[in-house]
């Protein structure tokens, strides 16, 4: 599980981000470059492992 430090938004790898089409299993780390925070918007930098 990964946190966004900004909102608290949790990142599941076994979910993935069907709001931004990511499947489900994706791991964190093969997340696209350009992937937000679906919730505010936050760069892969403010998402941290929890």
């Amino acid at each position: 599980m990964y946190r966004c430090s900004n909102c608290g938004y949790l990142y599941n790898p076994d979910l993935g981000d069907s709001s931004q089409s990511i499947a489900p299993n994706t791991q964190f780390e093969e997340l696209p470059k350009s992937w937000k925070c679906p919730r505010c918007g936050a760069s892969r930098e403010k998402v941290k492992k929890v």
